[in-house]
């Protein structure tokens, strides 16, 4: 199979194909869900809480980023790999241009993600006009809260819905090519990924987006501070590693002495 491309990724929104994406932060995971056929992989700041166990995504770094982007680049040979900016790395158009850079290239990402805020629009028509491709996220922001006590459905009221749609309007017309939507009301969903002709990947937030994204920990139900709640209500967690470990450990005490 040949690789990912963007003109692929928007081939299966037109023919309604649906879009598989898991997160990857080492060589291995990455080249599993890789081999697997997985379309996008993308390389999240999640790994603050999946990787070094903090309870948020605050703890990021670039140098994180890019260390994590690289080995997980080198792992791939199919999948389209995105790479999040993590807080504090696009305050201004400069800053964001030369952290996007970093994690843009040969053996690296694709595409950059950026947590949407109206503040950022400016800097991501920066650096969509610098020629860097850009993969926008809205609804649940993990780089604005603290735990998943704060994670919750958002698009019920009319104020939300509205916010929300006109978010997605201006990140299309911006010239953003992806838009992830976290934790948005299903039916809020449907109606954005409706109206743009940009492809829209869904994480709990119903199953009419063009496509899904797992954090591939939670989608294991190994996730150090536990998966989020909807990943339990959508009933997609799986256990094969730990009956894996269990299995191993029951062989190994045969041979105690």
């Amino acid at each position: 199979m040949s690789r990912m491309t963007l003109k692929k990724i928007n081939s299966l929104k037109k023919n309604r194909i649906g879009i598989s994406a898991l997160t990857s932060y080492d060589a291995s995971f990455a080249k599993l869900i890789d081999d697997c056929g997985v379309d996008i992989i993308l390389v999240g700041d999640s790994l603050g809480e999946v990787i070094q166990g903090y309870p948020n995504t605050h703890s990021v770094t670039m140098n994180h980023m890019c260390y994590h982007t690289e080995i997980v680049s080198r792992a791939i040979k199919k999948a389209f790999l995105i790479a999040d900016m993590p807080k504090n790395s696009y305050e201004t158009k400069s800053q964001a241009l030369r952290n996007a850079k970093k994690l843009l290239g040969t053996n690296m990402a694709d595409m950059v993600k950026i947590e949407f805020d109206k503040k950022y629009l400016g800097i991501m028509e920066h650096l969509i006009s610098s020629g860097i491709p850009v993969c926008s996220h809205i609804g649940i922001l993990p780089q604005t809260i603290s735990n998943k006590k704060d994670y919750k459905r958002i698009g019920k009221t009319m104020n939300e819905a509205n916010r929300l749609i006109h978010e997605a309007d201006l990140i299309e017309k911006a010239g953003s090519q992806i838009l992830i939507v976290e934790c948005v009301d299903s039916n809020i969903a449907k109606k954005i990924t409706k109206n743009l002709n940009i492809p829209v990947i869904g994480i709990g937030s119903g199953k009419s987006c063009d496509g899904q994204i797992r954090v591939i920990y939670d989608l294991f139900d190994i996730s150090f501070n536990g998966a989020p709640g909807f990943i339990n209500s959508e009933n997609i967690r799986l256990n094969p590693i730990k009956k894996t470990i269990d299995k191993y450990i029951m062989n190994a005490n045969r041979y105690k002495i």
